[in-house]
Formats: structure tokens, C-alpha cells, sequence
């Protein structure tokens, strides 16, 4: 059947102007145009069903049901602990020290020295709102949408939707995720920010300016939330830098990111004198540390040899008894601030500069600790029972059991709701995403960004890419007579002269698309290359966009989705990394990388399916 047999009656009439009711214009289908007219509900086409704009709203619906039902029901699963862990443990839950500092803070109107502001201008906003419950309840609702954003972003990727239920499974059911939603801290609007700049840059294949400048934003709103989400700026900086976005998208990322903090910065300087998001890094880092420390190897000053600690190597604490404890030998120093952060700093750079191997192995083992079965720590870690569904007389260490501080002020009661409380201190035993799975997510990541780059080869003594095309040889034209010429030369790239050198007789040019001879004239072409006028080398410039915009549409993708691998991961282990470097293993790090490790999987999946197309015809030799 041709597209004039479908488009006209069997008289040769449009069928579909002499149809009541067709549409007054041709619509484009597989075939070319649409064939038959709008149809009552229920109709079908040529004996198939109606196309998806055109079916009953339930019938579009019960579509979707069947497509997302994986994604339906995990997300109910997870609303439904929730829901059961606001009536179990009512109102929140709190950690002595971080939360009763927010909650301070959110009736402050300077800088803290020790934590940013971000989160307690939260608080303040959900102040007004109600009481304590609100807090819990409205990161419990910002967690599910944490999982709505990224099976949304992963579906708009072109991962199957199977795949993309699975990614947010852990967002949805780790019931140490959830457990930290109840807490008033300031995980949950730190994982917000982190997924809302992350669908920013990602979901477009050239995001906007106006993308980019939000993604910067966000990620500024992060570092103001938890400083680490300043080094996570930097890190997305350099992709879109490395992604080739183009100046105008890598400045509005840049100030947009930079401007925040910036201000910030100048309004601790106002109060604190110096220049800076928080006060408190020397003290973390001489607490992780000084555990480790040998001060025999160490050019110490007077003040500093009394940062060493008492106890032998094999009996000292962990880094929180060196920075909060009474008795640690941090609290000996005296002076200004500025003076305690310079003793305090210099101490820890000894010990990393001269102690750079134990330093280096101290920091390994703790971040593979996030990869190994099970969930336990040692007598140096964090207790992971903080981040457990308590009973009703946890341990004092836990700091998770002393009276509530409320958003007013005041102190509600804690209410513990038997036996549902016992039901989700069962379901923890085993629902959380196990150490071992984050590992194979992550090497599915890492095979999946190798894909995606360029991949020279080595095909009958030259160097080829799969994916180049051959320029067609030039014509010299005398006179009335023409006849084929040598291609047009072009400047040999320096890292492959060699290979001319070596009798492989080729060089790739600057151009990646275009192979040339190397006739061994000592740069000449180069030279020519540099010296040529302005208008020429924007001709080529524009030569060379064009030929981007026509390149393989799957090899753009894998591109793409290589470089976005590669940022998830690097994110995640970013977030392992520096806790690890600079405060001491705690399983609460760890959650960051639930939404990072398992969209970058997801995303190679993806990846391992563009692969499996056939490669392009090899590319024809010149000469």
C-alpha cells in the first residue's frame, strides 16, 4: 500500500475531506500521512487500535497503570512506611547535637560558627507552620518526590521503566533513608537540592542557560545546607566544562553558583573575621586525625605537642571524642578563634604530609566500610544504632534520647507506639540497600562510561576510529581538463607523528572526521594552519559545527550518557570520600549515594543497550 492509496478513497477523492468530521489537514504517521478520520471512543484504525492522543481517558490511564505499575507500587510501599512511622514514633526524632544546634539556629539571626544556615531557615519557615510533626511529615513528602524526580528524569533518559522503579527502589524502601527523614537534620533538604540539580543538567541533551544557572543555584543552596555540597559544585562545574556546553552555559553555572556563597561567606566575615561557610574544619580534621597521629614524626610547636593524645595508639577513641569531648586535648588550647582554628589546622596538615600512608589507609578502609555486607561499626565509628528505630530506652551514646526540643521552644513528649514500632525496628534487619549492590552499581557505572568514549583502533597498520568518515579527495582543475587530487591537507595531531615515524604513514588531523597523509614537512601544514586569515579559520570552525550536528545520533547519546555516568559516580564517591578525609565513618554519609549510585546504573543499562547496535560500516581508506 502506497501513501496516495492510503490518503485517497477508492474513487480517488480525499477520503478524508469527503469523511464528517476529519481532520482539515494531513497528519503525520509511520507511514506518511494519517489515513483515517477522528473516530468516536472506542474505534479503531484499519483494525487496530486508536493512536494514544485519540483513545478514552481510561483507556490512556489503564495504559500507564501497566507501564509504571512496578514504580506504582514501590512508591505506595514507601508511603505506607512512612505513614507508619509518623504514627509510631510521633513527633520526630532528634540527635542531641546536630539537632538541637537547628533548632537553635532557627531563631538566630547570625552565623554559627561550627554549621551553615541553611537548614535552620527551613525550620524557621516550617515554624509557622505547626508544630514539631511538620518537620518529619514534610521531609517525608519531599522524599517520595526525590523518587518521583529521578524516575521521571531516568524514563525521559530512555531507560525502561522496570529498570528506572528498580533505581529509586532505595529512596523509596532503605529504612535508614527513612529513619533520617524523621530526624530533624539536614539530610532530606540536602538530598532535595542535590536530585533538583541533577534533573537540571541532566535532562536535556544541551540544557539551557537558564538550566544551567538553576543547577548552580541549587547546588549553591547545598553548600549552604551541608559544606560538602560545595565540592559537589565544583565537581558538576568541571562537567559541564568537560561536556563542551559552551561559555554562556558555563558562566551562568559558575556565578550562579559562586554568587551565593559568596554573600554567604562575606556575612560569617562580618561576624566571625574571617572568610569562610563555617569555623569548625580545623577542628574536624584535627579530630580525624588524631587517632592516627605519631608525634615523634612530627615538628610540633609547644602549643601543638599538647594536641597529642594521652592514650596509646591501639586504645585511642574515635575523631568525635577529640572534638567534643571535655577532655580532649583540643580544649587545652587557648586564644581567639582564628588562633585555636591556625594550632588546630597546622597539627592535622603534620600528620597528613608526614604521615601520608597511614593518612591514605585510614581513609580507604573507611570508605570501603560503606561497601561490605551488613551494617556494622567499630568502637572509632559513629554508632550505627543512632540511625536505628529505637525502643523506648536507647543507650545514652546514641544521643538520640534526650528530651525534644520543640520549634518554639518548650519540650513535647515522645510518644512510642507498640507494636508498630516493633514492626519497622524488624523491617530494618533487612530493608536497606546492602554494601555489596552499591559496589556492582558503581562498576556497572564505570563499564558504561568507558563505552562512551572514543575508542581509536589499530586496523591493517593505521590508526582508525570506528565512527570517522573519509573526505572525499579533491579535484585539480587546468584548464578543461580535471582530475582527482590529494585531499586537503591538515596539521598532524602531535601525540600520533609518531606513528608516521614508525612507517604507520598516517596522522589524524585536528579535525577528528577528516584522515590525512603525513608527508613529512616538518610542520608546515601547521604552521600554514596558524598563519591562516581570521574568516578562513571560522569557516573551518563552522565546518567542524556542522559536522557535529551531523554526526551518529546513538554515538551523541553515548556520549552523553558517559559523561552523566561518570558525574553520578564521581558525586558519589565524593560524598563517601570526604567524610571519610576530614570527620569519621558514619553510616548517615552513606545515604547521599542512594541517589547517585543507582540512577548512574540505571543510566549504563541504558548504555549497555546502545552498545549492542551494530557499529557503522569502517571508514574508506584514502589513496
Amino acid at each position: 500500500m502506497t501513501t496516495d492509496s492510503v490518503a485517497t478513497g477508492p474513487d480517488g477523492h480525499d477520503a478524508r475531506a469527503a469523511a464528517p468530521g476529519g481532520p482539515a489537514h494531513d497528519e503525520p504517521t509511520l507511514i506518511g500521512l494519517t489515513a483515517s478520520p477522528r473516530t468516536l471512543a472506542g474505534a479503531t484504525v484499519a483494525g487496530g487500535p486508536l493512536p494514544g492522543r485519540h483513545r478514552p481517558l481510561w483507556a490512556r490511564l489503564g495504559g500507564g497503570a501497566r507501564r509504571h505499575w512496578l514504580f506504582a507500587v514501590l512508591l505506595a510501599v514507601g508511603a505506607a512506611l512512612r505513614v507508619l512511622l509518623m504514627y509510631a514514633y510521633r513527633p520526630a526524632f532528634e540527635f542531641s547535637g546536630d539537632s538541637y544546634a537547628y533548632l537553635t539556629l532557627a531563631h538566630l539571626s547570625r552565623p554559627d560558627p561550627m554549621r551553615p544556615a541553611g537548614y535552620p531557615l527551613l525550620l524557621r519557615l516550617l515554624g509557622d507552620a505547626g508544630g514539631l510533626a511538620i518537620v518529619p511529615a514534610a521531609q517525608h513528602a519531599v522524599g517520595l518526590a526525590i523518587a518521583v524526580a529521578l524516575y521521571a528524569l531516568l524514563l525521559h533518559r530512555g531507560v525502561r521503566p522496570v529498570v528506572a522503579a528498580l533505581a529509586t527502589a532505595p529512596v523509596l524502601l532503605d529504612a535508614y533513608l527513612i529513619d533520617i527523614e524523621h530526624f530533624v537534620m539536614a539530610e532530606t533538604l540536602f538530598l532535595a537540592l542535590l536530585v533538583a540539580a541533577l534533573v537540571a543538567l541532566l535532562w536535556s541533551p544541551r540544557p539551557s542557560v537558564l538550566a544551567c544557572g538553576l543547577a548552580g543555584l541549587v547546588l549553591a543552596g547545598a553548600g549552604l545546607v551541608r559544606t560538602l555540597g560545595v565540592v559537589l559544585g565544583l565537581l558538576a562545574l568541571a562537567y559541564v566544562l568537560v561536556r563542551r556546553l559552551g561559555w554562556p552555559r558555563l558562566g551562568a553555572f559558575g556565578v550562579f553558583l559562586a554568587v551565593p556563597l559568596v554573600a554567604y561567606a562575606s556575612w560569617f566575615h562580618s561576624y566571625h573575621g574571617s572568610y569562610a561557610l563555617t569555623g569548625g574544619d580545623a577542628a574536624w580534621l584535627y579530630g580525624r586525625v588524631a587517632p592516627i597521629a605519631d608525634c615523634s614524626r612530627l615538628d610540633l610547636t609547644t602549643e601543638q605537642l599538647g594536641l597529642c593524645s594521652p592514650h596509646s595508639p591501639a586504645d585511642r577513641p574515635g575523631p568525635n571524642y577529640y572534638v567534643w569531648a571535655d577532655t580532649s586535648p583540643r580544649f587545652q588550647v587557648t586564644g581567639s578563634e582564628q588562633h585555636k582554628n591556625a594550632v588546630l589546622a597546622g597539627f592535622a596538615h603534620q600528620v597528613i604530609q608526614r604521615q601520608p600512608a597511614d593518612y591514605a589507609r585510614m581513609v580507604a578502609a573507611d570508605v570501603g566500610h560503606y561497601f561490605l555486607p551488613g551494617r556494622n561499626t567499630g568502637y572509632r565509628d559513629w554508632p550505627v544504632g543512632s540511625w536505628q528505630f529505637p525502643t523506648a530506652d536507647p543507650p545514652d551514646y546514641w544521643h538520640t534520647s534526650v528530651p525534644l526540643l520543640g520549634l518554639g521552644g518548650g519540650h513535647p513528649a515522645r510518644v512510642i507506639n507498640e507494636p508498630e514500632a516493633g514492626w519497622l525496628r524488624a523491617y530494618q534487619r533487612f530493608g536497606y540497600a546492602p554494601g555489596p549492590l552499591l559496589a556492582v552499581l558503581v562498576v556497572l557505572a564505570l563499564v558504561a562510561t568507558g563505552l562512551g568514549l572514543p575508542r581509536p583502533r589499530l586496523s591493517h597498520g593505521r590508526l582508525r576510529r570506528p565512527w570517522v568518515l573519509a573526505a572525499p579527495p579533491a579535484t585539480v582543475t587546468a584548464g578543461s581538463d580535471a582530475r582527482p587530487g590529494p585531499a586537503p591537507r591538515k596539521p598532524a595531531r602531535p601525540a600520533l607523528e609518531g606513528l608516521a615515524a614508525l612507517g604507520l604513514g598516517e596522522s589524524f588531523a585536528d579535525d577528528p572526521v577528516t584522515v590525512v597523509r603525513d608527508r613529512g614537512d616538518g610542520g608546515a601544514a601547521r604552521r600554514a594552519e596558524e598563519s591562516a586569515p581570521p574568516s578562513r579559520r571560522a569557516e573551518r570552525r563552522a565546518a567542524r559545527r556542522g559536522r557535529r550536528a551531523s554526526q551518529d545520533p546513538a554515538v551523541t547519546e553515548r556520549r552523553r550518557l558517559s559523561a552523566d555516568c561518570a558525574l553520578l559516580v564521581a558525586l558519589g564517591v565524593t560524598v563517601l570520600v570526604v567524610p571519610s578525609a576530614t570527620v569519621c565513618f558514619d553510616y548517615r554519609y552513606l545515604l547521599p549515594a542512594l541517589v547517585l549510585f543507582p540512577p548512574a546504573a540505571a543510566l549504563a543499562i541504558r548504555q549497555f543497550a546502545l552498545s549492542r547496535r551494530a557499529d557503522p560500516p569502517p571508514p574508506r581508506r584514502l589513496g
